[in-house]
């Protein structure tokens, strides 16, 4: 049986809803970066509550009915304590993970929920390490930090979506995700690389080899996290993650490059800080 490509009027309508959802969500996620401190980290924790919700939902009704209200204001309060104390943070959320995953040992659908804890957790706590405790400004290197990684991600998403479409060729990862191709994870690659040293050189950073490196390591990373993200929704057979957002699907389904892209940054930036001290965004940022 053929498919028909959707009539005019409703794809106009289904870009239309696209473009608007993902202005307000910009505009939301800038209006916090900029306020900062408990603003910033309530939105990061806000996210990680409905990643979690979704990926719970995703995983099957046992998942949800074992994982209590409680794990999710557990996960709030660890998330937004993370702009003071972001080991701490990661630690109590790798902790609730290993329990969980021990408790598969009864459950084995219980080690989803564990891997779930973990996926709403990480880069919540990471985005708002990233960020700092300072107010009110875009001028400090942690603001500049988490916008270097949602730079280099969006860019490469937008890049990777047109150059595909555009240039063809070859299929990136057919089995996950039959549209995307090499020309577009390239292309993607290389618009990301360029936002990121943009962002960079704009807050007066140096723009050396280092950090071109790690533009293109996060832009990586982030298409390795859309495409992880695909894979699992075939897994469980869903087309998105959910409906919260129109035209998008899910939070998951907006987020998935940066799950990845932000775990990585603050990896980076952690272990900068611990060699040479400085800060996180200083250890991801300056080099």
């Amino acid at each position: 049986m053929s498919t028909l490509p959707p009539a005019p009027g409703k794809a106009g309508s289904e870009l239309a809803s696209r473009v608007l959802s993902a202005v307000v969500l910009a505009v939301v996620t800038v209006g916090a970066l900029w306020a900062g401190g408990w603003v910033f980290a309530a939105l990061s924790a806000v996210v990680a509550v409905l990643i979690l919700r979704e990926w719970m939902a995703m995983s099957g009704p046992f998942a949800f009915r074992a994982a209590p209200w409680a794990l999710m204001a557990f996960l709030a309060v660890t998330v937004a304590m993370a702009g003071d104390e972001p080991l701490e943070s990661l630690g109590f959320s790798a902790l609730v993970a290993a329990a969980l995953l021990l408790a598969r040992v009864t459950e084995p659908r219980v080690a989803w929920l564990s891997l779930g804890v973990l996926y709403a957790g990480v880069p919540a706590i990471a985005a708002v390490a990233l960020r700092g405790p300072d107010t009110l400004t875009f001028a400090s290197t942690g603001a500049v930090a988490v916008i270097f990684v949602l730079a280099v991600v969006w860019a490469t998403d937008t890049a990777a979506y047109f150059s595909g479409r555009l240039i063809g060729g070859p299929k990136l990862a057919p089995r996950f995700s039959p549209k995307k191709t090499w020309s577009g994870a390239i292309g993607g690659a290389v618009a990301g690389v360029v936002a990121g040293c943009l962002v960079a050189a704009a807050a007066g950073i140096g723009v050396g080899a280092a950090l071109v490196l790690v533009a293109l390591l996060l832009s990586v990373v982030g298409q390795v996290g859309d495409l992880a993200e695909s894979a699992m929704k075939r897994h469980f057979g869903v087309k998105d993650s959910g409906v919260l957002i129109p035209g998008h699907g899910g939070i998951m389904d907006r987020v998935d490059g940066l799950v990845a892209a932000l775990a990585v940054a603050v990896v980076i930036g952690l272990g900068r800080d611990w060699l040479a001290g400085g800060g996180i965004a200083e250890g991801l940022l300056i080099w």
